[in-house]
């Protein structure tokens, strides 16, 4: 269950991403700086989590890689830490991912997920340490075929806002074990103060985001897949609710401040801090 909590609340923040910059002609997506951002999670109230991502493109390719761990003295009593990173190229107004790898680390027993994409569409997906019960996934081969990974799909969503001003799409998701498609539906322009807990305040472009699943694990109905559930326990997890600005007079618009309920509280997301990547940032 906290593996899991974990983990999709990191995949969450990716959609820090600094690709949400207007498109240039031709409906590609601009080449931007490196850049650095840091978010914090709060369910329940709770300072739950911090990331710190990274994201940078060159040369038609892509690469976004975060670290998060369990905040404060949390991590003394829950030692987590994640780290995901996420590959591939840029073509057009498209992501097409390569490489997919999430190490996801609790009291020092490590877990990772690798996903390979090739050229064709397929997916390969492996596990370490192996899975014991060397079941089926219940994720077909058509329906993984032409999926992204977690990374990839919030990219491409930004993507979308990028090119044309507006979040209302749907993308394929494959995460190793589950097939979902993630919604967005675009709800205008809204004020947001984060002066409390993060960097902005002012007008931000709302993007909402639920879930259809498709196929995976997240059928079986037990503890640890309490998260896809809303607040009221029926199937499926409520939206996420993101808001989009520029936190700078030459930056993208970036998510500033996300929300949504879960079965362990309401869940709040902060950027509380941002700069362009600095050249040891990048060798590490």
């Amino acid at each position: 269950m906290r593996r899991l909590l974990f983990t999709f609340l990191v995949t969450v923040l990716l959609v820090s991403g600094s690709v949400s910059a207007r498109a240039e002609d031709g409906g590609k997506i601009p080449n931007l700086r490196p850049i650095m951002t840091t978010y914090d999670v709060y369910v329940g109230g709770i300072h739950f989590l911090t990331a710190n991502i990274l994201f940078e493109e060159q040369a038609g390719r892509y690469q976004t890689h975060v670290h998060a761990h369990t905040a404060d003295y949390l991590y003394k009593i829950l030692k987590w830490d994640g780290d995901i990173t996420s590959t591939g190229k840029i073509k057009g107004d498209h992501f097409v991912p390569v490489s997919y790898r999430n190490l996801d680390t609790w009291r020092n027993k490590p877990k990772q997920t690798e996903i390979d994409f090739d050229s064709k569409g397929g997916v390969k997906t492996s596990f370490e340490p192996p899975r014991n019960d060397q079941k089926d996934d219940g994720v077909s081969l058509a329906q993984k075929r032409g999926s992204l990974d977690p990374v990839t799909a919030l990219l491409q969503m930004l993507a979308h806002v990028a090119v044309d001003n507006d979040c209302t799409v749907t993308v394929p998701v494959f995460d190793g074990k589950r097939r979902f498609d993630l919604n967005g539906q675009d709800e205008g322009m809204e004020y947001v103060d984060e002066t409390d807990y993060g960097v902005y305040t002012g007008m931000a472009h709302r993007c909402d985001v639920d879930f259809s699943m498709i196929a995976g694990e997240w059928k079986e109905k037990d503890q640890k897949h309490r998260f896809w559930e809303h607040a009221d326990g029926q199937a499926s997890r409520d939206p996420f609710h993101i808001w989009l600005a520029s936190v700078a007079p030459k930056l993208p618009e970036l998510p500033v401040r996300l929300e949504s309920t879960s079965a362990w509280g309401n869940i709040m997301v902060h950027m509380s801090a941002w700069h362009y990547a600095t050249s040891a940032e990048l060798k590490s």
